[in-house]
């Protein structure tokens, strides 16, 4: 029979491209990474990894097991929640990961709920960056995880992660308090000239923006660049230039104007991503309604909109 923990680990080595990272993952050490595999390898009698002084990579055999395995898991995980659905209780320990912004606006909220409606579920939250929280959901170590995509910047799709739609969000521009298109919606046509102040290369609204820039014909001039939307605002604040911000971002308490942006408009697109097969099990499901219903209410009727 096969043992789904090797098939975990195997799964984990085929994503992250070294034993280094897979062990990282799972909490575990490399050598216990490698003796699972060399075990998984003993008891399937086929070699599943090829091994050289510098680098490791799957083998044929190897790279069809891994796709065997995000089925076997996830029926796992649908068993789990088919016999869990069967007792219909909420209870046990459910661990949630979120960032900042959906904190702020919507988790807290909703975990103060589930703590009052549900006494015996216990709930553990974690602000977590979105691209860590699903490594985190996949070992194992995270039940739920808050993450996000942007318009033009899509993530890739999981196949060990099942997505439960929360919120869209619309992004909204900054501007300094006396700027010349601070008076009303701004168009992406109008921001040729400008200074910008943004996230690193390597994140999805740094992508974005580029995106909205190009498809205006420029090249956005970039003066400040902060993954923390806080402080990119500050840096407007101080007139460095302008930028988007997603519209749950605390900005309270700096001179600066929030308008629309429009022409095109862009909207970072909030979920929940759980593993693959487990969002049918009664706790898991309870937290993912609530989260929602909270979500909902940030909108006069659902939708989540600019409020000036």
């Amino acid at each position: 029979m096969l043992n789904t923990t090797r098939l975990r680990i195997l799964r984990e080595v085929a994503e992250r491209g070294t034993i280094i990272a897979a062990a990282e993952a799972l909490y575990l050490t490399p050598p216990a990474v490698s003796h699972q595999l060399k075990v998984l390898e003993q008891e399937l009698g086929v070699p599943l990894l090829e091994r050289t002084p510098r680098s490791i990579r799957l083998t044929g055999a190897g790279k069809r097991l891994v796709r065997h395995a995000e089925t076997i898991l996830a029926e796992c995980e649908v068993a789990v929640a088919d016999v869990t659905a069967f007792a219909g209780q909420v209870t046990g320990h459910l661990r949630l990961s979120t960032f900042q912004t959906a904190a702020q606006s919507f988790a807290l909220p909703a975990v103060a709920g589930i703590m009052q409606q549900y006494p015996h579920l216990k709930v553990t939250v974690a602000d977590l960056e979105p691209e860590r929280a699903i490594i985190e959901v996949k070992a194992g170590q995270i039940d739920i995880a808050l993450s996000h995509e942007w318009d033009f910047v899509p993530r890739p799709k999981d196949p060990g992660i099942d997505r439960y739609p929360m919120l869209d969000e619309p992004i909204v521009m900054v501007l300094p308090r006396k700027h010349p298109l601070a008076g009303g919606p701004v168009r992406v046509a109008d921001l040729t000239q400008e200074h910008w102040c943004v996230a690193q290369k390597s994140t999805a609204s740094r992508q974005a923006v580029t995106h909205l820039a190009r498809s205006a014909g420029f090249s956005p001039k970039i003066a400040f660049e902060s993954n923390y939307f806080r402080a990119i605002g500050s840096a407007i604040e101080a007139g460095l230039g302008v930028g988007v911000a997603p519209l749950m971002t605390d900005l309270r308490g700096l001179d600066i104007v929030i308008q629309p942006l429009i022409e095109p408009s862009l909207k970072r697109h909030v979920f929940a991503a759980v593993r693959r097969g487990s969002g049918g099990a009664p706790t898991i499901d309870a937290v993912l309604q609530t989260l929602r219903t909270v979500a909902g209410t940030l909108g006069p009727e659902g939708p989540l909109e600019f409020r000036p």
